[in-house]
């Protein structure tokens, strides 16, 4: 059985164990700050929608591009940039340090943005003043921190597993 598809059947009792605050948690401190925001602006009503919505992310062969409320049109993705930006970047940071890369080489690399943008466009959407004509950068920044944040949370749903 599809190690994904095993997870979507635990009882309710189960999802209720896990939680916001839980999820921030394992997150660290830096994606954590991005955990509401994400649930915001997927619209969900309350934790087990937000909870099903992650891992719906993480099963979609699409991953976050896979058309989820809030994260479809690059309108949304674009303003989700604008109002968090700095989080998104700390974040990407944080996460190319990591790796051992500068923050503009690991965004080159994501696949949506490969061969399709200078690398001067990307540094001016990263660092510069907001271009309409670079929403496709800002689009591909706001679904990485939308599956980054499912990839932790199927992470930390099999963490806690009984």
């Amino acid at each position: 059985m599809n190690s994904l598809l095993k997870y979507r059947y635990q009882p309710l009792e189960y999802i209720d164990m896990l939680t916001i605050k839980g999820l921030k948690e394992y997150c660290g401190e830096t994606l954590a700050k991005l955990v509401v925001p994400v649930k915001n602006q997927l619209c969900c009503e309350g934790v087990d929608e937000f909870f099903q919505t992650l891992e719906d992310v993480n099963s979609c062969s699409a991953g976050a591009a896979g058309g989820f409320t809030g994260f479809i049109y690059y309108s949304e993705t674009s303003d989700f940039w604008r109002r968090n930006r700095k989080k998104i970047m700390d974040y990407a940071s944080e996460l190319a340090d990591g790796l051992g890369e500068n923050t503009l080489n690991m965004v080159r690399q994501f696949n949506c943005l490969k061969g399709g943008f200078t690398e001067d466009e990307i540094g001016r959407a990263l660092y510069g003043s907001f271009d309409e004509d670079l929403y496709f950068i800002y689009n591909a920044m706001s679904l990485f921190i939308l599956e980054e944040i499912a990839y932790k949370y199927s992470d930390y749903k099999y963490e806690n597993e009984d």
